[in-house]
Order: structure tokens, then sequence, then C-alpha cells
């Protein structure tokens, strides 16, 4: 039986070789992943560079302020004017999968001023990039290698009883389940050839460190192949013409990597309506600059009512100190803070819902497990965005004794700021959990081709 079945499998490595035009698309797909894999690492780069840059700009900064403030200043003018960064770090797995790296922003630029307006700042995404997305390996995995899969599968059998050659394959002594094992198998080994060779060499190429996330990369793609591979099954077990197989097939692509993701993008997008950053920006635009009309003992009992370590600090007689412009400055983001949280909750029930569903779309549940296997999706934005916040709050525990004692800011001050770091760390419990959905899915689509295959056995014509 082994033996019959290496000869079926060597001899559709000869008619794979013939067939110039397969062999020409694996190429094409093999450049296309190189190119993906440049893209990414390119992209992520880029973004180490920027990232690399910003404390020659915080330096620059700062050195432009002790030319300006010579001596000791107030420390309201420094905060105003003092710029410095909350980063977010990628990790190497990142050039594979980008997610939501070149759509949200990996660093925000802030001061003491308001934190919402500097958060959301960089909110609106340009739509054409959104359009043409991320073109990285994990693009070339997740919607690209089905169609390579269809281009293989779609005549397994069909054209060989289209030509009447399975009529004399199968007066042989050989079982039709034989036939149908050896050219799924060798299929399956040109195309986890390829994955697996694109999946080292962008490891290589991202040095990426060698731990359990190779393991469950390889597991990830290699149960996504099995997946498609199951669906060209059950089409085959269907026993139509080559023409049908390929409409079939192709709309199943169709229906599963467009049709599902979207109608689920809308249907996530209706349950749990989010407002737009900038709409929460405008809001705290609105209430600061309102600050400027009411009186300043009314915002200052306000502020004390939230810090009120700072309620024995002199009464404000003048017509302008700081220590009352950052007061309501905060009270702008306290005021739109329940908006700012429903914002970032409305965010992470939209993931989770789209977690709990994306058993319809295998290619949603590949993407999203790659993307938290590198640590950029949008639990990991959100994350940074808490640190973020919770740096600004540093910031601002660091500047209220100067302003509220109204102790002068000397030269040496500026090294005694804190400073802000986070570096993307992979979501494994969400990689695993996309790993047992496809195990599932794959389970699900070879048990129905088996059984077709069982209740209407192979037939010649």
């Amino acid at each position: 039986m082994m033996n019959t079945f290496w000869l079926l499998f060597s001899a559709e490595w000869r008619h794979f070789r013939a067939a110039k035009g397969l062999v020409l698309l694996c190429a094409l797909l093999l450049l296309t992943g190189l190119y993906g894999i440049y893209y990414g690492t390119t992209e992520i780069e880029r973004q180490r560079q920027h990232l690399a840059a910003l404390p020659e700009l915080t330096r620059r900064n700062v050195e432009e302020l002790k030319v300006k403030f010579p001596g000791p200043a107030d420390a309201g003018e420094i905060g105003y004017y003092h710029s410095t960064y909350a980063v977010h770090h990628p990790n190497a797995w990142a050039s594979l999968s980008l997610g939501q790296r070149d759509v949200n922003p990996y660093y925000v630029k802030l001061r003491l001023l308001g934190l919402q307006n500097q958060l959301y700042a960089t909110d609106n995404t340009n739509p054409m990039k959104v359009l043409s997305g991320n073109f990285d390996l994990a693009f070339v995995l997740v919607y690209l290698f089905p169609l390579l899969i269809i281009a293989l599968s779609f005549n397994l059998l069909s054209s060989e009883r289209e030509e009447g050659i399975l009529t004399l394959l199968l007066a042989q002594p050989v079982r039709s389940s034989v036939v149908v094992g050896a050219k799924l198998a060798f299929r399956l080994a040109v195309v986890l050839g390829l994955a697996w060779l694109l999946s080292v060499v962008g490891m290589l190429w991202a040095q990426v460190p060698l731990d359990s996330r190779v393991v469950t990369w390889l597991g990830l793609s290699t149960l996504y192949c099995l997946f498609w591979f199951g669906v060209a099954l059950v089409v085959t077990a269907l026993q139509r013409t080559s023409a049908f197989n390929a409409v079939t097939l192709l709309g199943v692509w169709l229906l599963l990597v467009v049709l599902v993701p979207s109608l689920l993008n809308l249907g996530v997008a209706a349950a749990h309506p989010v407002p737009q950053g900038i709409e929460l920006t405008i809001k705290q635009r609105e209430e600061i600059h309102a600050g400027w009309d009411r009186p300043k003992a009314q915002t200052m009992n306000r502020f004390f009512a939230l810090y009120p370590q700072w309620r024995d600090t002199a009464t404000i007689r003048e017509r302008f100190v700081w220590r009352w412009y950052y007061a309501f400055q905060h009270l702008g983001d306290v005021a739109v803070a329940p908006q700012a949280a429903a914002y970032a909750t409305g965010l992470q029930q939209r993931y989770d819902l789209v977690e709990q569903l994306n058993l319809l779309s295998p290619a949603i549940n590949a993407q999203g497990s790659l993307n938290a296997l590198a640590g950029t999706d949008l639990p990991t934005h959100l994350q940074f965005q808490r640190s973020a916040t919770a740096y600004h709050d540093a910031l601002r525990a660091f500047y209220y004794p100067y302003l509220f004692r109204q102790a002068e800011f000397s030269h040496h001050d500026y090294a005694l700021e804190p400073t802000h770091t986070f570096t993307s760390q992979p979501e494994l419990s969400t990689a695993l959990r996309g790993l047992g959905k496809l195990l599932l899915s794959v389970a699900l689509v070879y048990g129905l081709g088996f059984g077709l295959l069982r209740a209407r056995p192979i037939s010649p014509r």
C-alpha cells in the first residue's frame, strides 16, 4: 500500500514539474512572501529609527529651554514649552505581522497640558493607507496562500475524470482513498514547504527569539493551510466538474476571507458603537476653553476636591498663574473621563466580540492570532494608551510640587523628570485560543469531507 502511495506521490511531482503555470505561481507566491517580509521588517525598522530619534529631540528641547531660561525658572513655563514622549517599542515579531502598528500611533508627544487631546491627536488615519492594509508575511499567509491551495486543488480528481484517466487508475488494484490521499499529501507538502520556508526566512530576517512563539506561529500557519485543504477535500467529495470546483472554492474564499469579515465588522460596530477620538478631543477643548471664563475660585475648588493635598496653597489673586492654568487643563480631562473610558471599553468590547465570533471565519481567527503573537493587536495598543496615561499622571505629580509650592525649576531638575517606555508583549493566551479554534475548524472540514467520500464513493465517471 505504501509503495502505491509513494508511486502516486512521485507521479504528482512529475505532473507538477510539467505544469509550468503552477510552478510559476508557486515562484510568484514565494517572491510575494519575501516582499511581505521585506515590507514588514522595513516598516518596523523605520518605526524603530523614529523612536530612537525621540530622546535626541527631547534633549534639544531641554537645551533650548536652558538657553531661553538661563537661570531658575517658573515650572509653569517649563511645563508649557517642554515636550517629552510616551513610546511604544515593537518586539521582533512585529515585523512578521504588523497588525495595527501602522494604523495607530506608536508614540505620543506629551506636554503638561490636558492629556486627551494629545492622546488622540493622531487618531485620524489616512483612509488610503487603511484601505491598502499591511503587506506583511501574515497577510501573504492568511489571504494569498488559500488562493494557491485553490489553484493546486480545484481539479484534484475532476481533471483526470474528464480526461478518462481516473477510470484506468481505479481499474488498478488501488483504493480511491489512497489516490486522494497521495494527491492531497503532495499538494500539502508543496504549500507547507513554501509556508515554512517563508516563516523561517522571516524569523531569521527579523531575528526573533527562538522560544515557544516559533512553534505557535508554525502551528497556526500549518493548521490554517490544512483547513483550506480540508475545504478542497469537501468540494472534491462532491465529484463535480473542474469548473464547478473552481467557482465553488473561490466562492468559499470570498465568503470566509472577504464577506464574513466585512459583515462581522458591521455587526460588531452596530453592537458596540464607539465615539470617535476626535469627538472626545473637541469636547475636552470646549471644556478647557470655558475654563478661561470661569471664576478662579470655582476652578480651584473643583481641583482641590480631587487633590486636597494642595488646598493649603496660596489663594490666587493674580490675573494669571500657572497652577490655575494647569488646574483647568486637568479638569478638562476629568470632564471627558467617562467618554474616554467608554471609548477604550467600547474598542475592547468590539475586540472581545470578534474573538467570540471568529470561529465563523478562520481567516479572521488566523490574522488575529498572528497579531496577538506579535503583540500588534488592539489590546496591546490599549495597554500602551493606559501606559501613556499613567506617564502623564507621573509628569503632573512631578511638576505639581513646583507649581503649588511655587518652587523654582533649575537646570538640574530636567534630569529628575520621569521618562516612559513600553514594549509590546505577545498575547500568548489569545494565540493559543486561536490555535484551538483552527484545530476545531480543521476537524470539522475533514470530518465533512471524509463523511461525503464514505457516503458516496468516488466514481470514475
